[in-house]
């Protein structure tokens, strides 16, 4: 067990967190730990070289910050657990199965493994049987719902929820500095400090495509960098819709959606199109929903963005075919690429396996997907897709006005935003994601979510002044423009 300078680094500020920490504080620490995606705090030798995120070392942390004997919150843990009840049963059932799985059906059924080894052949597949990656694959599924369980239960303090809204707009930024210091510092020192960032055990992809450098910050490569990046422009832009912070939101927005459009991801490009429609139906059917003038908001700034890219385009002509090559090769063409091809098979697992188990499924890092959707159908059958989708309900809450807009006050209306941010947020791992296990920012959303906007009321408890009460969010905070 190595621990590395990450590791380190987060090691003093958990302690921090266990001692001096406030509810807003820890939250914070574990939204920025979970934007390292492609980072180890510690590596463990025994187990194959697998490392363990940074997230997940922040866990044990925020855990024991919550379950201190003095100024403790656990008294919010029953609630916790009820409002993310079918996100337990999900996790609870993909640990199960990720030692059950391949045990049961080992041998029956050819799988594409979760580390594919250097070989032509596209289409490569091994016998299913027990690895290391199911007992990784159990560990992150544990870790996916003790990460909403914490978010939920900070959320529910004092002072926690506008600090959520200072990390979301925070985190944007961090993405954005290291998205330009990736493409201003290659061949440069900066390239090699930004190295340093990418320790985790994840293949490094290709830095450029056709001739244009790829966007990565401290990702292992341009499509994780482009999910992070979406999920923050998510958060930032259904904030700043909803009037929420709006001079620090839409600056953020703005950049994070250009970074995204000169990333060369093609994760990229079918997120945002999704964004776009979405955007599109709901002011179309609910337009009333929105705050007064932000219809006619977005068409200004939808226009300047159009006006400036034709600038630029008028200046630097090479510009247009650059760019819209780029753009044809990573949608257009990558289907009938080797790589579309390869990533068309790994998903169409899904399918097979969920047959081939009936409905059951091989297991959570039994095989590799191309889609976090078909993961989870292949790795846990039916009643893991049923059980994401309940969850996901939960969270969303469709019948209530705060999912698409303006809510009936400031903590509903903070609530939808990061519900739908959440949900939006899942696009790019539904078309690229190898696994089944959701993310660590959407757990931590959703719980945050579920705690701000709860889909019925905590039952009411005499609690101690250490566990905190819950705080409706400032509507300095929730109305600033």
């Amino acid at each position: 067990m190595q621990l590395t300078f990450i590791g380190m680094i987060q090691l003093v500020l958990g302690g921090l967190v266990i001692l001096v920490g406030r509810p807003g504080s820890t939250l914070v620490f574990l939204l920025f730990s979970a934007l390292f995606e492609g980072s180890a705090a510690l590596v463990l030798p025994a187990l194959g070289g697998s490392t363990v995120p940074p997230v997940q070392f922040a866990l044990p942390f925020v855990l024991m910050r919550i379950f201190a004997p003095k100024g403790g919150l656990s008294g919010y843990f029953p609630d916790a657990l009820r409002a993310n009840l079918w996100l337990a049963l999900f996790c609870f059932y993909g640990v199960a199965l990720s030692y059950l799985g391949p045990r049961l059906f080992g041998g029956t059924v050819n799988v594409a493994p979760m580390k594919t080894p250097m070989t032509e052949n596209l289409f490569f597949v091994v016998p299913l049987a027990p690895t290391t990656q199911n007992l990784n694959a159990g560990i992150y599924m544990t870790s996916a719902l003790l990460l909403a369980l914490c978010a939920y239960i900070l959320a529910r303090c004092e002072g926690a929820q506008k600090a959520l809204v200072s990390a979301s707009i925070g985190c944007g930024w961090f993405l954005i500095a290291t998205g330009l210091l990736d493409v201003a510092g290659r061949g440069t020192p900066i390239e090699d400090f930004l190295k340093l960032f990418r320790n985790g055990n994840y293949e490094q992809m290709s830095a450029e495509v056709d001739g244009m450098v790829r966007i990565a910050g401290i990702m292992p490569e341009s499509s994780t960098y482009a999910g992070a990046c979406f999920v923050f422009l998510m958060v930032n832009a259904e904030m700043w819709y909803r009037s929420i912070a709006v001079r620090s939101t839409a600056p953020v927005a703005l950049a994070l959606m250009l970074m995204l459009v000169l990333s060369t991801s093609s994760t990229a490009y079918v997120a945002l199109a999704s964004y776009a429609a979405f955007f599109i139906l709901r002011a179309l059917l609910l337009p009333g929903l929105a705050p007064r003038g932000k219809l006619q908001e977005t068409l200004v700034l939808v226009g300047a963005a159009v006006f400036l890219a034709a600038v630029a385009m008028a200046i630097l002509p090479r510009m247009l075919d650059a760019v819209s090559g780029t753009v044809l090769s990573m949608t257009v063409e990558k289907s009938a690429s080797s790589s579309g091809q390869q990533r068309l098979f790994w998903a169409g697992q899904g399918l097979t396996l969920a047959r081939a188990t009936f409905g059951i499924g091989v297991g959570p890092g039994s095989f590799r997907s191309s889609s976090n959707i078909m993961a989870i159908l292949g790795s846990m059958g039916v009643i893991g897709i049923l059980s994401y989708i309940l969850y996901l309900l939960a969270v969303f809450q469709p019948a209530r006005r705060s999912s698409y807009g303006l809510g009936d006050d400031a903590a509903q209306t903070l609530g939808g935003a990061l519900a739908s941010a959440a949900i939006l947020g899942l696009i790019p791992a539904a078309v690229t994601s190898p696994i089944a296990n959701p993310a660590a920012t959407f757990s931590l959303l959703a719980g945050a979510a579920l705690a701000i906007r709860p889909a019925r009321p905590a039952r009411r408890k005499e609690r101690s002044a250490a566990a905190g009460e819950r705080a409706a969010v400032p509507a300095a905070i929730a109305r600033r423009r």
